[in-house]
């Protein structure tokens, strides 16, 4: 006969089991045959980095299952290691290992990252075996849209290991090449642009370049019997203007020579870009528009003569056969922090309107405009045209030059007449010219205009300027400067200042619409010799007034602006005469 004690002691142990069996399936899952099983996970990451597998193949797994498990880069990626949630990796290091499950569901992944970025050294290619490649193309980067054709191939560049203060910076693929070729931009070579770029690399913080072209395209290549490469960039090179920069001394190993060098100052800029071949439409897109190169000049310690190698290659623009020389520059990984085009300097002009104007041609002006600066807030009517001015390139020195940011940029001079007396400023600025200048100035007396000149394309990033006349400056030293530009060029002196002017916004009619200030540089504009007698030029241009012809030459106009910070200004005080 069953007791009450025996019936409760069966409820209990049923219980009991009932427990168990919901704790088992809580950790891992029973099989048929009563053994506790544990789900294996397999996990990328980054997820485009490739692939993980579980080679058994057969999750669940019973508890110290040993797992095969492998992983698989994905193109421009490269494995790193293993990471597990719980239970033991046979190697976390090697692409293929093994995983011992634990007593718990576990998430094996495997890590990947990008394959780093590789130092290049450049080779000259010998020219006069030089192949020109004729192919039209478009290539569009951060600085803007160029098409050119595709020239002679200038240099080669080999994947190269890199020694500095004992840092080592292995190469990261060696199917990783790249061939310069020259950029053709036909009968009419253009007046290229430049800008101010800041980088970083290992060679320093915050290097501040100024580059101007572009002059060639870097284009990925295979090398002999190397792979393809993948997953490069192509890059547009730009030149550096000549600066002092730090010796560094260096080893370099590639694979035709290994050397200690010393590298020198930098003398180009690359930019990632996007290749569009005109014929038929193919585009090479950025691959990593982080990437950026500035490629230095290296000399060997040792003063070895030409490597006289001979090489085969093949990349978009076929197969060739190159024979290089000596080396050439050193390639180095480097992020661009900043970039801008800087404000020009300029020479300017006298200018009135033509003598001969086209027939039925009446002048634009006057108009009424609404002008403000730092200084004041006028209504004014523009007259007649005063100045023209010109971007142009100065060198003070063989070393320190000065190139046109934008050749497109030039600015007309108007007289404005308002009903408020002008005052007086003190002003202090800092430029190319010295520290802290001091300039008592008086007006506003002139607007000067961004300007097209023979286009009607005119330029969009120029300030309006507000012109102020420069009565007394505290003295200051004349200094011979070199300066060209579409007119003229040849050596001038530059003397005091003449005209100091604001960057304003302009609204046109009053009430109507407005263009504003676009950043804050000043201009100084110094009395400097005039260079030749010159006849002048009938010079069509456009801008917010419309078309003009405007009769310029150097006549009493001969000043040059350059670009200035305005760091401190007191006033403003009533005229007194």
């Amino acid at each position: 006969m069953k007791t009450i004690f025996s019936s409760m002691k069966h409820s209990y142990l049923a219980r009991i089991g009932i427990l168990l069996i919901v704790v088992a399936l809580v950790a891992g899952i029973v099989s048929c045959n009563g053994v506790v099983t544990y789900d294996l996970t397999m996990a990328v990451n980054p997820a485009e980095g490739g692939t993980a597998t579980d080679e058994t193949g057969t999750s669940p797994y019973a508890e110290n299952k040993v797992v095969d498990i492998k992983a698989v880069a994905a193109p421009c990626y490269r494995f790193v290691s293993w990471t597990t949630s719980a239970g033991t990796l046979g190697n976390a290091s090697a692409l293929e290992t093994t995983i011992t499950i634990p007593a718990e569901d576990v998430t094996v992944t495997a890590n990947f990252e990008p394959v780093p970025a590789d130092h290049f050294k450049f080779y000259e290619v010998d020219w006069e075996e030089g192949l020109y490649v004729g192919m039209d193309v478009q290539l569009v980067d951060q600085f803007g849209t160029f098409n050119v054709t595709v020239g002679e191939a200038t240099s080669f560049g080999n994947p190269v290991e890199k020694i500095h203060n004992d840092d080592v910076t292995p190469i990261a693929d060696e199917n990783r090449h790249y061939t310069l070729y020259e950029l053709d931009y036909g009968e009419e070579e253009p007046m290229l642009d430049s800008w101010q770029v800041v980088v970083n690399n290992q060679f320093g913080e915050n290097q501040e370049l100024t580059v101007v072209g572009p002059v060639a395209l870097a284009v990925p290549t295979q090398k002999g019997d190397h792979e393809a490469p993948v997953c490069l960039n192509h890059f547009l090179v730009y030149q550096v203007v000549e600066k002092d920069f730090p010796e560094v001394g260096v080893q370099l190993k590639d694979q035709f020579i290994e050397e200690d060098v010393v590298v020198w100052g930098p003398v180009y800029f690359a930019n990632p870009v996007q290749k569009t071949v005109v014929e038929n439409g193919d585009v090479a897109v950025i691959e990593d528009e982080d990437l950026h190169w500035v490629l230095y000049d290296i000399e060997d310690i040792g003063f070895n003569e030409s490597i006289n190698e001979s090489i085969q290659i093949a990349n978009q623009f076929g197969n060739q056969t190159l024979d290089l020389t000596y080396r050439d520059v050193l390639a180095v990984p480097s992020e661009k922090i900043s970039w801008e085009q800087p404000l020009n300097h300029f020479k300017t002009y006298w200018a009135n309107w033509p003598i001969e104007p086209p027939p039925l041609w009446e002048p634009p002006l006057p108009v009424d405009v609404q002008l403000e600066d730092q200084l004041v807030t006028i209504n004014a009517t523009v007259g007649e045209a005063y100045l023209f001015a010109n971007p142009v390139e100065k060198w003070v020195s063989e070393f320190e030059y000065t190139p046109v940011s934008d050749w497109k940029d030039h600015l007309t001079f108007y007289d404005i007449d308002y009903d408020v007396d002008p005052q007086w400023w003190e002003v202090t600025v800092d430029n190319q010219f010295g520290k802290d200048q001091v300039l008592y100035i008086e007006g506003p007396y002139l607007l000067a205009v961004p300007t097209g000149k023979l286009t009607p394309d005119w330029p969009a990033d120029l300030n309006h300027f507000l012109v102020y006349e420069v009565v007394d400056s505290g003295g200051y030293t004349p200094k011979d400067v070199y300066i060209e530009d579409q007119f003229i060029n040849g050596e001038t002196t530059v003397y005091d200042p003449y005209l100091f002017a604001v960057p304003a916004q302009k609204t046109h009619p009053p009430g109507g619409p407005v263009t504003p200030i676009v950043g804050d540089d000043h201009l100084v504009f110094y009395w400097i010799d005039g260079l030749y007698e010159w006849n002048g030029y009938n010079l069509p241009i456009v801008n917010q007034f419309g078309e003009q012809y405007l009769d310029v030459h150097e006549g009493e106009g001969n000043l040059l602006g350059v670009p200035s910070m305005k760091i401190d200004v007191d006033g403003p005080w009533p005229l007194e005469y």
